[in-house]
């Protein structure tokens, strides 16, 4: 399938930064669980849990196999069209209940309440087992900071072996707090081109050499082209919650809402003091004018539904890896073309575009971390519960029957069930289909060995001394980013000044401050 998360910029949180982080979600030990983990902190020297020796987690039963349970797992609904789930996870639980004697129920989130959900989930201190996090949505550090998720190294090492047989190495290093593992870092690409899609009839119609396209402000002359003659579409695809495609910030790490790492100057700077980030903003403020974007842009929250819809004829791709646009075609469900713009350096927030954790509620931690286990270890599983039911969601091109077939999962309106593969765990064990190609992943996989990584890869901002602050520019940014994302605002340089002044009332001038004390004192200890 496409990889999990949508490239929706750093700012928002990702790499996703993370490339993008904001809010969200006590049990079995209650405070001492909360206070060994209510703060994020720099990553110890030896994130690995298979680098460290520890005493095995205390086992709530002797063994933890003998009596059946049922394990929960709360995912942001990939998709509105899910409808298969009561058949799939039939399926699913058949070999669960022969292999960790459990039984899974997935409890699927709307994207728009996803976040408070889980949020209020954490107040209420409410019972559930698995839980998907990342950079950008449900963070791992701000529920670290409120002691929601339960420290993983000792259940890995006793009950999670197939996960650190497949987890990157260095990815231990952007989910470790205090020197504990926090979450799973899933097989992930990280370092997501930036692909600029193109719909293939109004390409071919105009004649357009779309390759040469590799930044947002090379796209006028084919948007100006749409605006005049094509009075159904919409030129450009930006909403709420996905911003356009080609508005790229090369070597600027993020760090935090509203922070970067600056990777040439060697510090902290404000994204909004950044010119090249002013530049695409100031262009997307002049693209809304000029009737390029929709009007309501700034309040559309479906990125993938305004996609599929096909009344926009530029688009940001779904972390496609292949010039051809076929993962964007089997996305969207007609046909396109892209042109990959560039690939960003791989920061530490670039590293947990999706992630899973354990909740510190969770009656069954062990059984939790069996469970996930499996899905690592069973490709058969994984891809069960990602592309669905044989003959029902997907069927079989070529490779029957062997642990590696090529498939053809249904997509658009006919889709009714999708999990993306790296939001439950094991990327690189996806079938071949219109998701990811086998050669896809691969490319996927020699990316993430060759691309450049930043100078300061490991680091991880602790934001407790500030989180009043943090808490405050969040709030700003919520208000405000749609805005500026779209570019619909009627005066770019007073609302970008208007923007500042709140942001500095919020705040983010101390944020700064204390990322560079971190900063510096991290390079003091590790360069």
């Amino acid at each position: 399938m496409r990889v999990g998360k949508l490239k929706v910029d750093s700012k928002l949180g990702v790499i996703l930064s993370a490339s993008m982080v904001a809010l969200a979600i006590s049990g079995c030990s209650g405070k001492n669980n909360e206070s060994e983990s209510s703060a994020s902190g720099t990553a110890s020297a030896s994130a690995s849990p298979s680098a460290s020796a520890a005493s095995p987690a205390a086992s709530k039963a002797a063994d933890p196999l003998e009596k059946f349970v049922d394990v929960s797992w709360y995912i942001r609904k990939p998709i509105d069209t899910i409808k298969d789930q009561d058949a799939i996870e039939a399926e699913v639980n058949k070999g669960l209940k022969e292999t960790v004697n459990a039984n899974l129920h997935i409890h699927f989130i709307d994207a728009a309440s996803w976040e408070d959900k889980m949020k209020l989930m954490s107040a209420s201190g409410d019972e559930y087992d698995l839980v998907f996090t990342s950079n950008w949505t449900n963070p791992i550090d701000l529920n670290v900071q409120k002691g929601a998720f339960l420290p993983l190294d000792d259940l890995l090492k006793q009950y999670g072996p197939d996960i650190l047989a497949k987890v990157d190495e260095r990815a231990w290093k952007a989910v470790t707090y205090n020197g504990k593992i926090m979450a799973i870092p899933s097989q992930s690409p990280f370092t997501t081109p930036g692909g600029i899609v193109f719909k293939k009839d109004l390409v071919e119609k105009y004649n357009f050499d779309y390759t040469k396209v590799h930044k947002l402000q090379e796209l006028e002359p084919y948007l100006e082209t749409i605006k005049k003659n094509e009075p159904e579409i919409t030129p450009l695809l930006v909403t709420k919650t996905v911003n356009a495609p080609g508005d790229y910030i090369l070597d600027h790490t993020n760090i935090t809402k509203g922070i970067r790492y600056d990777e040439i100057a060697g510090k902290a700077v404000m994204e909004l003091d950044i010119p090249a980030f002013l530049d695409n903003y100031r262009t997307m403020s002049d693209f809304y004018k000029k009737g390029y974007v929709a009007k309501d842009a700034a309040i559309k929250t479906d990125f993938i539904a305004e996609a599929k819809s096909g009344k926009y004829a530029v688009m940001r791709d779904s972390g496609g890896y292949t010039a051809d646009g076929s993962k964007s075609t089997a996305l969207f469900g007609y046909p396109t073309v892209e042109s990959l713009a560039n690939y960003p350096t791989i920061g530490t927030p670039n590293m947990v575009g999706a992630a899973t954790a354990i909740s510190v509620t969770s009656k069954n931690p062990e059984r939790a971390m069996q469970l996930l286990n499996q899905v690592w270890k069973d490709k058969k599983l994984s891809n069960t519960l990602a592309y669905g039911l044989e003959g029902k969601n997907y069927t079989v091109k070529s490779g029957a029957g062997t642990d590696s077939p090529s498939i053809e999962a249904k997509s658009g309106a006919e889709q009714t069930w999708a999990i993306w593969h790296n939001w439950l765990g094991p990327l690189w064990d996806q079938w071949d289909s219109g998701w990811n190609s086998t050669a896809s992943l691969e490319q996927m996989q020699k990316n993430n060995k060759e691309a450049k990584t930043s100078s300061i890869l490991g680091f991880l901002f602790n934001g407790e001394a500030v989180k009043t602050e943090i808490a405050q520019v969040s709030a700003v940014y919520s208000e405000l980013w749609p805005i500026m994302q779209t570019g619909s605002m009627p005066d770019f340089d007073k609302f970008l000044a208007d923007m500042k002044q709140r942001l500095n009332e919020a705040g983010l001038d101390k944020v700064l401050a204390e990322v560079q004390k971190q900063i510096d004192a991290w390079k003091a200890q590790n360069q």
